[in-house]
């Protein structure tokens, strides 16, 4: 009987529905899950205890495609576990702040964190997701994560005492400001732009001739609208379900960074888990990476239009192909950082993977 708890915020109870239904699934794949019973946040009275719960936390709603891949996850995970293992969803960073949950996760006062750029800030050789225009399409991304590079992955997060679970579809981050759209690096220039953090972040932005400022994700609403920031950039889907499109009054195409959510749990959580569980919970979480990569394609595609639809006035550009060159140009001492972070022998290996290679010469 498949069970996935979410836990929200006041006011977001509007979503909450039945714990297998995404919001952008169709009929038939929606048919599909419902061979599994499942019932919301409650599971019958026939339903068992769980020997195990694993709280995960996103900083996001949990109205958006990164609430969506943990309810698929847990409905893997409560079906491959016969519900003795329950996934529980804690959407609008109810579990704290960026940091907060990842260092919670290193103490064992947290469980799991869905995020991008705690991890790729933490763990060094994780940073060539920060690389502009270096994932050219999604399948390049399934060859760069679920392929030869894999365990190499896994071990680096364990040197900082996490354990890696999943690359969840997330999408290309794109950019939406109040100034004036960008075509070209000289656009952002003199721009307070908005990161999330990180050294590869400020790198870039600062080689672009913008301001960055990092500012929380749950903050970063008001901070466009009161003008604290001109710009920010994330993929469509969450640009639209944080309806960024109210608060800026343009939309750049750029696709210059590819990012997922990762997934990863703490070591102390880790050491808790049944060892039967764990290979189950692993392939939960393989699972859910082709399910959330191909659901997070389709959203784009999609989320244009809904766009579109909300904002009619809301201005659209997008980036020419004959001016990647400038952009690469400017991005040089991101790839330049991440080389010296990550060792040259792993980033070339990502290279080479991502340009079409093999990960050993």
């Amino acid at each position: 009987m498949a069970r996935v708890v979410i836990i929200v915020k006041q006011g977001d109870s509007g979503m909450i529905r039945t714990s297998f239904r995404h919001r952008w699934v169709k009929s038939a794949v929606v048919a599909v899950a419902m061979a599994v019973p499942a019932f919301g946040l409650t599971a019958g009275a026939q339903a068992k205890d769980p020997e195990l719960v694993m709280k995960v936390g996103i900083t996001a709603s949990a109205n958006t495609i990164l609430g969506d891949s943990i309810r698929h996850f847990g409905m893997l995970v409560d079906s491959a576990t016969d519900g003795r293992v329950q996934v529980k969803l804690f959407g609008s960073a109810l579990l704290g702040k960026e940091n907060t949950q990842l260092e919670g996760m290193v103490a064992g006062t947290h469980d799991a964190f869905l995020h991008i750029s705690s991890y790729t800030g933490r763990v060094k050789e994780q940073r060539f997701w920060d690389l502009p225009f270096l994932f050219t399409d999604r399948d390049t991304v399934a060859r760069v994560t679920q392929g030869a590079l894999r365990p190499e992955m896994e071990a680096h997060f364990r040197k900082y005492n996490l354990e890696l679970m999943g690359f969840f579809g997330f999408g290309y981050r794109q950019f939406t400001g109040n100034k004036h759209p960008y075509n070209v690096p000289e656009d952002l220039k003199g721009i307070k732009h908005r990161i999330p953090g990180g050294k590869s972040k400020m790198l870039l932005f600062k080689a672009l001739g913008a301001n960055p400022a990092t500012i929380t994700f749950s903050e970063l609403y008001q901070a466009l609208k009161t003008g604290v920031v001109d710009s920010q950039d994330n993929p469509l889907s969450l640009i639209y379900d944080t309806k960024f499109h109210e608060v800026t009054k343009y939309l750049s195409i750029c696709n210059y960074v590819y990012n997922p959510v990762i997934l990863a749990v703490g070591k102390p959580f880790w050491e808790k888990v049944p060892a039967w569980a764990k290979p189950l919970i692993l392939r939960a979480a393989h699972d859910t990476e082709g399910w959330s990569r191909m659901l997070s394609e389709k959203i784009d595609i999609q989320i244009m239009q809904k766009i579109k639809k909300a904002a009619p006035d809301y201005k659209i550009n997008y980036c020419k192909k004959e001016d990647l060159p400038k952009w690469r140009a400017v991005a040089k001492p991101v790839y330049d950082s991440f080389i010296e972070d990550a060792g040259k022998e792993w980033s070339d290996k990502i290279l080479r993977v991502a340009g079409g290679g093999y990960a050993n010469q």
